[in-house]
């Protein structure tokens, strides 16, 4: 279960690293939500936490670079050890 956290944390770091939303593709903005699911059900994550960022981030409330830096501060203080390499890929 820790290396299904593991990388849908990588994934969600990944994914929100380009400027602005509308520059995801439906596709990784499927795949986005749905690891933003999975970190919240494996980190215990509330509304606020999670999905209500996700939803700032998509109505242009908050920067996607806010949104990320969000994901990383809750991906840190869960003790999550994320690998620098699988979020640098490319989408």
């Amino acid at each position: 279960m820790i290396k299904f956290l593991t990388h849908a944390c990588e994934q969600v770091l990944r994914f929100t690293q380009v400027d602005k939303w509308d520059n995801l593709s439906e596709e990784i903005k499927v795949q986005l939500g749905f690891n933003i699911g999975v970190m919240a059900l494996g980190l215990s994550l509330t509304k606020e936490e999670g999905f209500q960022v996700l939803t700032n981030a998509r109505q242009g409330i908050i920067s996607m670079q806010a949104f990320q830096e969000h994901m990383r501060k809750l991906v840190g203080s869960h003790k999550i050890q994320v690998d620098e390499a699988q979020i640098a890929r490319k989408f």
